[in-house]
């Protein structure tokens, strides 16, 4: 009873403190710039996001990557020699060009020595050739950290391109606002782009590094065909083909003013700061009208689908579900139900699997993957503990998924669950960059900033009844995707796969003359053995022991 009242406080305390949509003033500039201003006075900064609606999953495939090579080269940084003209060298763009040129004349005389290997290269002559316009190049760049504009004045920038947006946050000395605005719309009108070759073979290292990755197999077998589903490290030579002029013009095309929201969170009133807001990114020109993206729909009851991989790491369960876009009726009571399954210490999964049957190591539950303009997925990633399978945790995650399915919600759980997230949205309208980010997904996923604030007015209303009716329409077999990660083989064996390994092999060697085909069956087996729960295993060496001879074991 006391934790009842607990909550009922923490509730009632909190609704009280939550402020409401008129906090947030909207205007709109000449052309097309949507402002969003939320005044706190007694600060002493600002915060600023940029968000431009669009994200990489509105690339063309010939243009995979450009998003995320612009969140790295646009912004992130201020440089001088890209927002100052004073301080763009009078030669960096004919440099760029140059480098520009060199750079894909290399990338085909590398593609012609793959056919024919045998005719004499000039890699090694344009190598030389770009390494010279390159070190001209680095004279002219600012190297030092502090020759950032944005640090140099006690602030920072970071972008991020994500599959809905491309968003840069700024945090800045209040009395540095003019600066900031004369700043953002000089990059948008030169869109300068001087360290973009160093940024892309970076990105490309990085990615081949990388490899495939859990998630992104899960995005590609859920949400096949769709950009939502597509992997970057499938687009390495397209990113590697993308030039510094065409990604210029990807920038002009896409990054455009009526595509724009600028979201301030600080002590400027929206009288003081609308004049200066509209002399600077209220001049940049507006493109000519072009077509916007249209993505397909996928339908979310593909059927249950598996995939099965061997990558580097711990085993890992990925299951994820297709679910409609945050617009959906349904979304809220989703997050609910993500929130009741993995969400805190005393959620379900970390509850029951984690601490009771000691059956994980670790369980989370995230929304929206990759985003939520589109259907995207609902995802449980589970790590089993040392002695379980795979086999085990998927079956406790589908029984859990059931119980959610069919036993109602406890009346305490369900208000645990409200109060949490009632607490983190609080957080978030308190801290100014947590409240300019959340503005921003709003608008880029919903078309409307207000769902922020829409989300926490419906959560009063809804009911644990309405949160399983969505459970049981969307978290169902027909929705369903799973991904299972088995250690890459060749990684270190415990002493039970060891024991298997060993028996494995002796029975290939009596049955099989091809090494490779041995060496494949015993794989095999070991990725077999990993999905069976201890004693199962155990069963399993032993009935294939007894196939072997006394002097053979």
């Amino acid at each position: 009873m006391r934790l009842l009242v607990a909550i009922l406080l923490t509730i009632l305390g909190l609704q009280a403190q939550t402020p409401r949509l008129t906090e947030v003033q909207e205007r709109r500039l000449a052309n097309g710039v949507r402002v969003l201003l939320v005044e706190r006075r007694g600060l002493s900064a600002f915060h600023a996001t940029l968000v431009f609606r669009g994200g990489w999953a509105e690339e063309p495939p010939a243009a995979a990557g450009a998003m995320e090579l612009l969140a790295r080269t646009l912004y992130g940084h201020a440089w001088p020699e890209d927002v100052e003209p004073s301080k763009t060298p009078p030669a960096l763009d004919a440099l760029l060009k140059q480098e520009e040129g060199l750079l894909e004349s290399i990338r085909l005389e590398r593609l012609r020595l793959r056919q024919d290997s045998a005719s004499s290269s000039q890699v090694p002559a344009l190598e030389a050739s770009l390494e010279s316009i390159q070190s001209r190049m680095r004279a002219l760049f600012s190297g030092s950290p502090v020759s950032d504009l944005y640090v140099a004045r006690g602030g920072r920038q970071v972008a991020e391109a994500t599959a809905d947006a491309l968003l840069a946050h700024t945090q800045l000395p209040q009395e540095a606002f003019e600066f900031w605005c004369r700043t953002e719309a000089q990059r948008l009108r030169v869109v300068q782009l001087s360290r973009f070759s160093q940024t892309r073979a970076a990105l490309v290292t990085g990615l081949r590094a990388q490899g495939t990755q859990g998630l992104a197999l899960l995005r590609g077998a859920a949400l096949p065909g769709h950009p939502y589903g597509r992997d970057l490290t499938d687009y390495v030579p397209s990113l590697e083909a993308l030039r510094w002029s065409d990604l210029k013009a990807f920038a002009r095309r896409s990054l455009k003013p009526d595509h724009l929201t600028v979201i301030i969170v600080g002590g400027l009133s929206l009288d003081s700061a609308m004049p200066i807001l509209e002399h600077h990114l209220g001049a940049l020109p507006v493109p000519p009208e072009g077509e916007d993206a249209v993505l397909p729909e996928i339908p979310a009851d593909l059927g249950d689908r598996r995939v099965q991989a061997a990558l580097s790491g711990v085993p890992r369960l990925i299951t994820g579900w297709r679910i409609p876009s945050r617009r959906h009726s349904d979304h809220l009571a989703l997050r609910m139900a993500a929130q009741l399954l993995g969400e805190g210490r005393t959620s379900r999964l970390e509850v029951r699997l984690v601490r009771q049957k000691a059956l994980l190591q670790q369980a989370d539950v995230t929304m929206d993957i990759p985003g939520g303009r589109l259907p995207g997925l609902l995802v449980a990633e589970l790590r089993p503990a040392v002695g379980h399978s795979l086999g085990e945790i998927e079956g406790a995650l589908h029984g859990e998924i059931l119980r959610l399915h069919q036993e109602p919600i406890p009346h305490d759980e369900w208000l645990r669950a409200v109060a949490q997230f009632e607490a983190a949205h609080i957080r978030t309208l308190d801290e100014p960059a947590a409240l300019a980010r959340a503005l921003g997904q709003a608008w880029a996923e919903g078309g409307d900033w207000r769902l922020l604030e829409l989300d926490a007015q419906r959560l009063r209303t809804m009911t644990p009844e309405s949160v399983q009716a969505a459970v049981r329409a969307w978290l169902k077999p027909s929705h369903r995707t799973t991904v299972l990660l088995e250690p890459t083989p060749g990684a270190a064996l415990n002493p039970l796969e060891a024991d298997m390994a060993r028996v494995l092999t002796a029975l290939a060697a009596l049955r099989i003359e091809d090494p490779a085909k041995r060496e494949h069956l015993v794989s095999e087996g070991l990725r077999q053995l990993r999905m069976l729960n201890p004693d199962e295993r155990i069963r399993t060496l032993k009935l294939l022991e007894a196939q072997l001879t006394p002097e053979k074991r």
